[in-house]
């Protein structure tokens, strides 16, 4: 790889935060085969969906909460 190359990934790549995490492989196993099942092109897609879902749904309870509490 060129230098030139190599600089600009370099600067491309600190756009962007990396994430990891392990887990058992049995539960790897099943999270593999559920987002086949549900036809995710890959477990990176799946992961951040299920991710988005999960705020998308604690916004909606803070705000229905939040909601509540401003009832006199």
């Amino acid at each position: 790889m060129n230098e030139r190359r190599k600089k600009y990934l370099l600067e491309y790549y600190k756009k962007f935060k990396e994430i990891r995490f392990r887990v058992k492989m049995e539960e790897y196993k099943a999270y593999e085969e559920a987002a086949q099942k549900a036809g995710y092109p890959s477990m990176r897609q799946f992961y951040l969906e299920a991710i988005h879902e999960k705020m998308e749904k604690l916004q909606k309870e803070a705000m229905e909460n939040q909601d509540e509490n401003m009832v006199p």
